[in-house]
C-alpha cells in the first residue's frame, strides 16, 4: 500500500530557481495532479520560458552559485510555458 509522501515544487525564472511549495500526495501523479487544481492561477501567469518542477523530497535543497537547484536524482515532473 502506498504511503503519503511530500512532493517539493520548485519554480525555475529566467533569474533563479526556488522552491514554491510543497503538496503532500500518494503518488507523484497524484501530487502533479494536485498542483494543477491548486495552483492553476500560478499556471496561468507564467511567463515564457518558466517551469515548476515536481519531485519528491529527499533532504535539503542544494543550490549551485546561479542559484539554480541541483536536482535529485528521482522521477519528476516539469510545467513549462513555451
Amino acid at each position: 500500500m502506498n504511503q503519503m509522501g511530500q512532493y517539493l515544487v520548485v519554480k525555475r525564472t529566467k533569474e533563479k530557481d526556488e522552491q514554491f511549495t510543497v503538496i503532500d500526495a500518494m503518488s507523484l501523479d497524484e501530487a502533479h495532479a494536485i498542483f494543477k487544481v491548486r495552483h492553476k492561477d500560478d499556471q496561468d501567469a507564467m511567463e515564457e520560458g518558466e517551469t515548476f518542477f515536481i519531485f519528491e523530497v529527499e533532504g535539503n535543497l542544494e543550490f549551485d552559485e546561479n542559484n539554480r537547484i541541483a536536482f535529485p536524482k528521482r522521477d519528476m515532473t516539469i510545467i513549462q510555458k513555451w
